[in-house]
């Protein structure tokens, strides 16, 4: 039961361009850390200001989508979320949980818990 606040997983998010130079949707998490969505992959960094730093101290992890699976929508690459369900563009959703980011392709499949795509532990 949630007395009070938001169940959302996710607090806030805004496009942005990396120190990389890799143009993301930064979603910040309930926690401080922010996911980094960006065309072909997603990154875990440990606070908002660690995307300015170019050395990448702050990067946590981050993995790579498969070549096939590269999202082509227009930015904001994250159009909807509540709770730990975020929809990405192409129709692509992110489930969020306490462990970790799991990828699937569509509403269905994440609804099934079928055909995941990628994991990324939010350990740290």
């Amino acid at each position: 039961m949630v007395l009070a606040g938001s169940t959302d997983l996710v607090t806030d998010s805004w496009d942005t361009t990396l120190a990389s130079g890799v143009a993301v949707t930064a979603a910040e998490l309930i926690n401080g850390t922010v996911l980094a969505i960006s065309r072909d992959g997603l990154a875990l960094f440990r606070q908002r200001a660690s995307l300015d730093d170019a050395l990448g101290n702050g990067l946590i992890r981050a993995e790579s989508f498969a070549e096939h699976f590269c999202l082509q929508g227009d930015f904001p690459l994250l159009k909807e979320h509540r709770a730990g369900y975020v929809g990405l563009a192409d129709d692509r959703v992110l489930l969020i949980g306490l462990n970790d980011v799991r990828l699937f392709r569509n509403k269905d499949d994440a609804l099934r818990n079928a055909n995941e795509c990628l994991r990324l532990s939010l350990q740290f």
